[in-house]
């Protein structure tokens, strides 16, 4: 028996392996070649001279923003890029768009979904900024990638009531003050547009898999100790539906979704997001913990590496054990709202008035929990 488990588990660690290498250069399943349609696009923002790169700890990072923006990040973003769409069956939205013509993306990282939603949306312009120009070059026509800081003073540059979408995902911590940035988004939304924003908890979901005493659940304590210290916490305040309402959503829903963490769910579709989640896991750890436990808690580099490397093991005994890990999860949420107007407001109003509903907060669930018999 014992020959047989172990057998089992040196399978799993090579399909892992193998989706590790698949997803890391994996671009999108919209990202196709268009012939003609493909070209070189320039960054038309800001010059990357102006951009201050720094090297430290083995990464790259940009001003004093304590995640890299390195080539290593980018093939976990990809990662996370994939399991997002297996999670929504290849959609790229949750929102209802109808002929848009123009979608901004902020925080696009590789821009995989820029891209994507190039390819769905061929008469729509899409921008993707970033605090880097990180992003392919060769894209589709109606893309353009712009390095740009949405926290900057001043507000964001682009007209008033200009876009039908602005998205934000993977974005925990990047902010000092999520209140802002939702208020230019409002501003900057056309009548009728909508904000969609997307983003994992802080990993606590998980904690009951493991001994109070393990470095996983320590990881998890210093990380969280020292984001807030930083200015910029994690976690998923930022997702409750009252951030928007106050600053004049309606529609307002948030939707919370169970990404499994190991490959124990049966279902086949399941069992690859979890195989994936727990590659992007273990890719992320030196991401999120070298600057910031080193600068914001005086911890040596080599603090951070051992507790990296004791965190990986501790984790990968635990999601690779079939049985053990049987229900492990992180959880998602999905923040939507749209601004009032737009046409065919008044018949959706008249709608929800007839049904008795004209609440502008909606909180319900997605995808539901991945329960360990499903």
């Amino acid at each position: 028996m014992e020959n047989a488990a172990m057998e089992a588990k040196e399978t799993v660690e090579r399909e892992i392996e193998e989706h590790r290498r698949h997803a890391a250069y994996a671009k999108s399943v919209f990202r196709r070649p268009q012939t003609d349609q493909d070209t070189v696009n320039s960054t038309r923002s800001l010059y990357d001279s102006d951009v201050v790169y720094i090297k430290k700890h083995g990464r790259t990072y940009v001003g004093d923003y304590y995640m890299p923006i390195d080539e290593e990040e980018l093939d976990r973003l990809r990662i996370i890029h994939q399991i997002y769409l297996q999670m929504f069956d290849n959609n790229l939205s949750t929102v209802p768009l109808h002929s848009p013509t123009r979608i901004l993306d902020i925080g696009t990282g590789s821009g995989d979904w820029a891209m994507g939603m190039g390819d769905q949306w061929p008469d729509a312009e899409i921008i993707g900024t970033d605090i880097a120009k990180v992003q392919p070059t060769a894209v589709p026509l109606n893309v353009f990638f712009e390095i740009d800081d949405a926290e900057e003073e001043g507000g964001w540059t682009w007209p008033a009531n200009e876009f039908d979408l602005v998205h934000l995902r993977n974005m925990a911590g990047a902010f000092s003050n999520w209140d802002n940035i939702y208020a230019e988004a409002f501003v900057h939304l056309k009548p009728g547009g909508w904000i969609e924003v997307m983003d994992f908890d802080d990993h606590r979901a998980f904690l009951e898999f493991f001994a109070p005493e393990s470095s996983v659940p320590r990881m998890v304590q210093f990380m969280g100790e020292a984001a807030r210290k930083s200015g910029r916490p994690r976690g998923v305040q930022h997702l409750e539906p009252e951030m928007l309402i106050k600053r004049g959503f309606v529609d307002v829903q948030v939707r919370e979704f169970g990404i499994p963490m190991g490959p124990w769910p049966e279902e086949r579709g399941l069992k690859t997001v979890g195989k994936l989640w727990l590659v992007a896991m273990l890719s992320s750890l030196e991401a999120y913990t070298l600057r910031l436990l080193v600068r914001e808690l005086g911890w040596e580099e080599g603090e951070v590496r051992k507790l990296c490397g004791d965190f990986e093991a501790e984790l990968k005994r635990v999601a690779l054990d079939g049985e053990r890990a049987r229900g492990m999860q992180s959880r998602m949420r999905v923040l939507t709202g749209r601004k009032p107007g737009g046409e065919g407001e008044d018949e959706e109003d008249a709608d929800a008035d007839a049904d008795g509903d004209g609440d502008s907060m909606t909180t319900g669930m997605g995808t539901p929990t991945v329960n360990p018999g499903d």
